[in-house]
């Protein structure tokens, strides 16, 4: 990887509609060796296609973190249980004070509610848990570059159809 596949990641970061043709004029290649460099990027995982969704308009509006200890010897088969859930977004295999971390969206407090007392009840080897309802996200996307690169508001937040925000 090289400055140039950098550049067209942060000009895919910013808008992932940009077309080939836009971006080859912006880093000065042709549009055929920009399709060949963005074909390289996704074959070797640096850019997942996808869109990110806002939650909070289509009806999700409450987003919650949990992290959750698991029985010994229960963590991966508790983590693919997790992964199959409708409203689970997030699920990672983490260090320290908890096995997993899930994020979760859901349309109200009472499907939390439901989710932490009823759903989450239904998975064998779930220990204990502590949740954190997300009140606003500064900051999604990782800064490797040593500049802002985040989209502005998460989904959390409710604001902005594309989570764009309006000063990038």
């Amino acid at each position: 990887m090289d400055d140039v596949d950098r550049r067209i990641m942060k000009l895919l970061r910013h808008d992932a509609r940009l077309s080939y043709a836009h971006i080859a004029r912006t880093v000065g290649l042709s549009e055929p060796t920009v399709r060949k460099r963005i074909d390289r990027l996704v074959h070797a995982g640096a850019i997942i296609n996808s869109a990110r969704i806002n939650p909070a308009p289509i009806g999700f509006p409450i987003d919650a973190m949990i992290g959750i200890n698991v029985v010994r010897g229960k963590v991966k088969e508790v983590g693919r249980k997790l992964a199959e859930m409708e409203n689970v977004a997030y699920v990672a295999y983490v260090a320290g004070s908890f096995d997993i971390l899930i994020q979760v969206y859901l349309p109200h407090m009472e499907g939390l509610f439901k989710f932490l007392n009823e759903d989450l009840e239904k998975i064998d080897g779930i220990a204990g848990m502590q949740t954190w309802n997300v009140l606003r996200t500064e900051k999604y996307f990782y800064n490797w570059e040593g500049e802002d690169v985040g989209l502005g508001p998460s989904p959390s937040d409710g604001a902005g159809g594309d989570g764009r925000d309006a000063s990038s």
